[in-house]
Order: structure tokens, then C-alpha cells, then sequence
């Protein structure tokens, strides 16, 4: 084998929750006898497979791997390790079945030629438990928030084993066109389903796609490739907050808050509130706060940035300021607003307020 291209069009996977893929080998029988090879190509959730050289169809045998082994690729019989003793656990952790498509190619003595297998591959959808880590929405709302899904998260697992194989180092190139929202990545422990990182992906925007490479050699290549695709949640449903407390200072006095939050992406919250000492202060107020999540026993943290607009007694905009810590639904949120001065006949001033908060 000289080298061996692999691309997966998953353009339209929200829609179909599936990829299509073309693997090509180049092949040379630099031998004076003609070479018969007796080949496989295996894959997890994998159909509609056909097998052609130089463009010429050759007849394909489907049925399943026994003992089932993972990932996809060209595999051919004659070595006495087989990808199914190899990679057993992979298929047992995918809890589906492999799929054997065989066929028999015969190349005459001196032809160089290429092999094309086309498919379309279904996308595992993959459940990363969050552990002892809760994001801040969830942790400070955990009456109203359901479980979010933070992200969603497919998984394609491709065999690259089988490469080594065959004579030579041939090179793979490897392209996956998702939508542009997407993330490419791979999982270091496929396995375990590790989080999925992009180091080794090289990436680029073509249009509304998202197209990620990488290059490898059979040499160094791993004996699987994963490919996870993620695509982010944009925004997460929060909850109600409710604060009672104190404006600090000389003219000290009781304060109330009524808001509402949601998270848009995970880390950022953003709330509108209004507050009143229900005498003759009344406040409503936007804000957008950076978070980090509740880890174990770790509260977390929130910092933020707001526009005050204060309806009573006269309606001025100002400028919040607000730090907060929160373990679960409970915390204390501190917050300092400044309103400068509009007219001539008006001062700017600033009001320090501590609330106790509660979110549901």
C-alpha cells in the first residue's frame, strides 16, 4: 500500500445523526507474480458499503465480525492477528455489533491501481458523566434547571491496525467536513470515552463547514482513530433568584431582588433583576457574569458586569459591579453601583449593596 486518504462528509449529520465516508487506498504489486488478496473492511455502525478499483465494482460479502472487533478499515486475512483479537473491548464498549464487508482483489504483476470503499457510517452518540463538577446554572438552580445538556457528543472510531499490514509506511490523510458550529475533535482513551481534544486536528472554515485534518504515518499511527463531533448547547435554561440584604453605607436601608438567569454558553450567566427597599428605591437591572462551576465541595464563583437603571425616584442608567459566591442554591452576592452625573442639577453617587440569595 502506498498511502491511504480517508474522508468523512458529515455536512448533514443533525439532520440524518450520520456520516458519509470514502477511504482510498493506493495500491502497487511490485512483484512479478500476480498478487491475490482476500480483504475485509470492518465497521462499527457501518452499511451501504461498496467496494471499487479503478473504478470497477467488486463483489462484496457482508456479515458480522466473530468475535466482534472495532473501528473500520481495510483488513486483510492472510496475517494471523486478526483486528477482532485485538480491539474485542472497543466493540464490547460500543454495544454494537462489527460489520465484516469482504471482497477478493486481484492485482497482475507491476499494476499500481486504486481502491475505493464507499459507506455511510451512523454516529454514536456518547454520554460524558459530569462527576462531582456541576455547572454554575445547574448548581444554583437546581429546582428549575433540568439536567442540561451541555454538549452533545457523536463518536467515530476508525481502525487504523490494518494499515500495518500492508508493505511499506504508507502515509493517511484524514479530512472531516462538519458544521461550521461543530467542534472535531478525538478522544486520547477511546475506551474510556475520555473528553474529546483537538490536538493534532488541523482546522479551517470553508463557507458554513467546518473542515479538520490530520496526517499520519503507519509506523507511528495509534491502532484506532477516534473522531468525536461536538456540537455546544447555545443557551441553558436557569432558574429564579430571589436576594434579601442590605444597601451598606450612611443611608443604609433593607433591599429585596427578584430576577431571573440562564447560562448562554455554559460559563456565562445572564440575569435581569429588579430591586426595591420598598419605600422609594426601585431598580432594574441587566447582568452578565462569568461563573465557575461547583466542584464538590468548591462553591462557585461569579463575576459581573451590569447597567442599573434606576426607575425611582428618577430614572437614571449607571454601572454594576458584582461579585458572588454560591454552594448550591445558596450564596451572597456583593455589588456596587455607580450613577454618574447627568444634569446640572443632579450629583453622582454609589451604593454598595450585600444580598443573601437563594435560586430555585
Amino acid at each position: 500500500m502506498l498511502g491511504e486518504r480517508l474522508d468523512f462528509d458529515c455536512a448533514e449529520a443533525e439532520r440524518e445523526a450520520a456520516c458519509r465516508f470514502e477511504a482510498r487506498y493506493r495500491l502497487r504489486n511490485g512483484t512479478s507474480e500476480a498478487e491475490v488478496i482476500d480483504a475485509a473492511f470492518l465497521g462499527l455502525r457501518t452499511h451501504e458499503v461498496s467496494v471499487r478499483f479503478d473504478g470497477e465494482p467488486l463483489p462484496v460479502t457482508e456479515g458480522q465480525a466473530d468475535p466482534p472487533g472495532p473501528g473500520s478499515g481495510i483488513w486483510e486475512t492472510a496475517p494471523a492477528a486478526s483486528p477482532e483479537d485485538a480491539f474485542g473491548r472497543l466493540a464490547h464498549t460500543a454495544h454494537t455489533a462489527v460489520e465484516r464487508f469482504g471482497f477478493t482483489l486481484t492485482l497482475p504483476p507491476g499494476r499500481e491501481g486504486e481502491l475505493v470503499v464507499r459507506g455511510v457510517v451512523r454516529l454514536e452518540r456518547r454520554f460524558l458523566p459530569s462527576g462531582y463538577v456541576w455547572p454554575a446554572v445547574r448548581a444554583r438552580h437546581v429546582l428549575l434547571s433540568s439536567e442540561p445538556a451541555r454538549a452533545t457528543h457523536w463518536d467515530i472510531d476508525y481502525l487504523l491496525g490494518p494499515i500495518r499490514t500492508w508493505a511499506g509506511n504508507p502515509a493517511l490523510h484524514v479530512s472531516v467536513r462538519a458544521p461550521a458550529a461543530w467542534e472535531v475533535g478525538s478522544s486520547p482513551d477511546t475506551f474510556a470515552r475520555t473528553p474529546p481534544v483537538a490536538t493534532g486536528w488541523r482546522l479551517r472554515r470553508e463557507g458554513a463547514q467546518v473542515v479538520a485534518e490530520r496526517h499520519l504515518e503507519a509506523a507511528s499511527a495509534p491502532e484506532w482513530l477516534n473522531i468525536t463531533l461536538t456540537k455546544r448547547t447555545r443557551w441553558i435554561p436557569g432558574g429564579v433568584q430571589l436576594g434579601l440584604g442590605a444597601r451598606l453605607g450612611a443611608d443604609s436601608r433593607f433591599m429585596a431582588r427578584l430576577g431571573y438567569q440562564l447560562a448562554a454558553p455554559e460559563p456565562l450567566l445572564h440575569s435581569l433583576s429588579v430591586e426595591t427597599d420598598f419605600r422609594e428605591q426601585l431598580v432594574l437591572t441587566p447582568l452578565s457574569q462569568y461563573a465557575t462551576p461547583q466542584i464538590a465541595i468548591i462553591p462557585s464563583l461569579g463575576l459581573g458586569l451590569g447597567v442599573p437603571v434606576q426607575v425611582r425616584p428618577d430614572v437614571r442608567p449607571g454601572l454594576r459591579l458584582l461579585a458572588d459566591l454560591h454552594f448550591g442554591p445558596l450564596g451572597a452576592a456583593l455589588s456596587w453601583d455607580h450613577y454618574p452625573k447627568l444634569r446640572e442639577d443632579s450629583d453622582s453617587f454609589s451604593r454598595l449593596v450585600l444580598l443573601f440569595q437563594a435560586g430555585l
